[in-house]
């Protein structure tokens, strides 16, 4: 009976896995096309069974965590060396891929994390594990593009040849340009904003996620 119901196991994350080589291209398409119906429908997911949600896509955390994987496989593939452990929090974190992948995962999740809480303050909503769900989701959607074009940008930052570099800097620059306007336009939508506060909401909100981010990884890895 052991063995059959490790069959069953290998059987569905063989499916699983096979299932994200479909279904990842299709949600990042879709997210980079129309991101806020994406946000839209990440919402609506939410209200379906666990078992019935995200059915034709992949679910916003598995998807950024996917995200940052993709983005780890092309630093290898690149040759990207990693940064220089100089503490014992540092020298755990990057000695394991397993690790490193959840470091960086949690980092640009903060992302996601201040903009569904400035969210939830500017309605003024109480702030607990159900009203932070439905943004967080909504959030890790977004996130995951802008994941996917700063790590690859930081990988392209580290080669010798100046137009890979210049393009590099390029990716990023777009990178956070789309990020931003996608945030300008789900504040503008969600809290009934002109584009002025919008874009500035979305702006503070993307410049205190980043000084958290900076700070973290900071603290981890060169204080820790």
């Amino acid at each position: 009976m052991d063995f059959l119901r490790i069959i069953r196991s290998l059987e569905e994350l063989l499916y699983e896995v096979m299932g994200w080589l479909v279904f990842y291209p299709r949600t990042l398409w879709r997210i980079v096309v129309d991101p806020v119906s994406m946000m839209r429908y990440s919402d609506r997911e939410q209200a379906d069974a666990p078992e019935e949600q995200y059915a034709d896509t992949l679910s916003p955390p598995l998807f950024l965590m996917l995200t940052i994987l993709v983005a780890h496989g092309f630093a290898l593939s690149m040759g990207a060396k990693l940064p220089e452990a100089r503490t014992a929090i540092a020298r755990m974190l990057l000695g394991s891929e397993q690790n490193l992948l959840i470091l960086r995962s949690i980092l640009f999740s903060i992302f996601a994390l201040v903009a569904a809480t400035t969210l939830i303050k500017r309605r003024h909503s109480a702030l607990d594990r159900t009203t932070l769900r439905l943004p967080f989701f909504a959030q890790c959607y977004l996130t995951a593009p802008f994941a996917l074009a700063v790590s690859v940008s930081a990988t392209l930052a580290g080669t010798p040849t100046p137009g890979v570099r210049l393009a590099g800097t390029i990716l990023t620059l777009a990178g956070v340009v789309w990020y931003v306007w996608v945030e300008t336009r789900w504040f503008r939508l969600e809290l009934d904003l002109g584009s002025g506060r919008a874009f500035a909401l979305a702006s503070w909100s993307f410049l205190k996620a980043g000084v958290y981010a900076v700070a973290l990884s900071t603290v981890l890895l060169v204080l820790g």
